[in-house]
């Protein structure tokens, strides 16, 4: 049996539903983390505070990861290369995989 757009396969399906909801998840683990680590910096005023917040709660998926490799003072710099960069690199392959499993 042949895969084609009309009759997508398994595989279609298992890398779409990745590629689908990958951004989601990676807000849902990069949001928290990256307000969490804001509530905890004494040194930002207010008015940065409040600008963070509304980047990463408005921007999904870059504005976290901005914060966490940019601005976070709270976590380790290995954590945080760790986290964003590992999620990064799997939305990047699910794409590519999604993209190949078109072919």
């Amino acid at each position: 049996m042949e895969t084609t757009f009309a009759n997508p396969g398994f595989w279609t399906y298992f890398i779409g539903s990745y590629a689908y909801y990958l951004p989601f998840v990676l807000t849902m683990v990069w949001a928290p983390l990256a307000l969490f680590g804001l509530s905890k910096q004494k040194d930002m005023d207010t008015t940065k505070q409040i600008i963070w917040s509304l980047v990463i709660l408005v921007i999904p998926v870059l504005g976290p990861a901005i914060y966490l490799l940019l601005a976070d003072k709270e976590y380790e710099k290995k954590f945080k290369q760790i986290a964003v960069g590992g999620g990064l690199g799997v939305f990047v392959l699910v794409w590519v995989l999604s993209l190949i499993s078109h072919i």
